[in-house]
């Protein structure tokens, strides 16, 4: 027990000594005033001096503050800093800063910060940063931000983040991270994101695993969800959206006839598992004449040379001869169950049963399918009717 008790005494000093070296180059003085740089209770010595408590009418400059630091206007410590800080405009830090920041305009500090910044214009940190950064217009990082951003314009990240950014505008990672981003307008991860890009606008990212949601994703590989109106990958698992283009998935033309219209085309595209619907349909009837337009979003299920898709179409149908008249199409949506066979490696046969509903104030349907079924009336001025069907065509490559 005397060992262990003689062995923790001398650990102790050995610890105060080291700490009694780091602190030699500063003369410590519990409370320091100041008015102006150069004007102080710390005279021309104030890059060694270090204070518990400094209050900067105008503003003022010191070596280290440990404890709170108040200036009307701004503050400026050489070294580091520990505690809190505030001021009407600006604080300045040279290497370290850990504990709380507040400025009107803006903060900055030269290396490292671990804590909280918060001010009305910027924050800036030259390495990295580890809490939460507030900013009315931006954050900057030089490296690495574990913690928490949010900014009304942008904030940036010269290589990673960890944890959260969040911007009215565009957020920035150089090297992506691991966490959420987002942004009002864009999301930008260099490389490699783990997490969620969410955005009012346009997310980026060189590779994911998570998820993208915004108007455009836009992403060099990615293993996970993408829910936007445009999808651009170069491979992605599953891209929800009116349009996704995806370089290693699929693109199919298609060929094909149903019960309501012979005469039908279209394209897919998407992933190897989920994609989108584009078509076009004409079924001739003389002055009766309808054209259909149909966009719609599916998923495929490929067994060897055979296949599965299911999918769900919706048409904007057209009849002449006034095609555009008494406000707008009818519409017609389609659930389909489609076979294939890959008869070659650029063609394939398909065929399926299909289940059709058909909305419209203007005619009950009767002569959309080519055979008739029950008519159903809603709100006595909608029609709808239900009825299965068939489709059957070709598919390449």
């Amino acid at each position: 027990m005397r060992r262990a008790s003689l062995f923790a005494a001398v650990l102790a000093l050995v610890a105060a000594s080291a700490a009694t070296a780091s602190e030699g180059r500063f003369t410590f003085r519990p409370v320091s005033v100041s008015f102006v740089p150069g004007f102080s209770t710390n005279g021309s010595e104030w890059k060694s001096v270090s204070s518990s408590f400094s209050l900067n009418v105008i503003g003022g400059s010191i070596g280290r503050v440990q404890g709170v630091e108040l200036g009307s206007v701004f503050n400026i410590d050489e070294v580091d800093a520990l505690g809190f800080q505030a001021a009407g405009v600006f604080n300045t830090v040279g290497t370290r800063f850990e504990g709380a920041q507040m400025a009107g305009v803006f903060n900055v500090v030269g290396q490292d910060a671990l804590g909280f910044q918060a001010a009305g214009v910027f924050n800036i940190v030259g390495s990295g940063f580890e809490g939460a950064q507030l900013a009315g217009v931006f954050n900057i990082v030089g490296e690495y931000a574990p913690g928490f951003e949010a900014a009304g314009v942008f904030n940036i990240v010269g290589e990673s983040f960890f944890g959260a950014q969040a911007a009215g505008v565009a957020n920035v990672a150089g090297r992506g991270g691991d966490g959420v981003q987002a942004a009002g307008v864009l999301n930008i991860a260099g490389e490699q994101l783990s997490g969620l890009q969410l955005s009012c606008g346009v997310n980026v990212a060189d590779e994911f695993s998570g998820a993208q949601v915004g108007l455009v994703n836009i992403a060099g590989t990615g293993r996970g969800l993408q829910v936007g109106l445009v999808n651009i990958a170069g491979d992605v698992d599953v891209p929800i959206g009116l349009v996704s283009i995806v370089e290693q998935g699929m693109f199919h033309v298609n060929a094909w006839a149903t019960e309501f219209a012979p005469v039908n085309v279209g394209i897919k595209t998407g992933s190897n598992s989920i994609y989108n619907v584009f078509m076009v349909g004409w079924r001739p009837n003389g002055d009766s004449t309808r054209v259909f337009g149909g966009i719609g979003i599916g998923g495929h299920i490929p067994v060897d040379r055979f296949f599965v898709d299911v999918d769900l179409l919706s048409h904007g149908v057209f009849t002449g001869p006034d095609w555009f008249s008494d406000g707008g199409p009818d519409l017609l949506s389609s659930l389909r169950l489609t076979g294939g066979w890959q008869v070659t490696e650029k063609l394939a046969v398909t065929a399926g049963p299909t289940l059709n509903v058909w909305v419209s104030d203007r005619e009950d349907g009767s002569r959309v399918p080519f055979y008739d079924l029950p008519l159903y009336e809603w709100r006595g001025s909608e029609y709808v009717r239900v009825w299965p069907g068939f489709a059957a065509g070709l598919q390449s490559p």
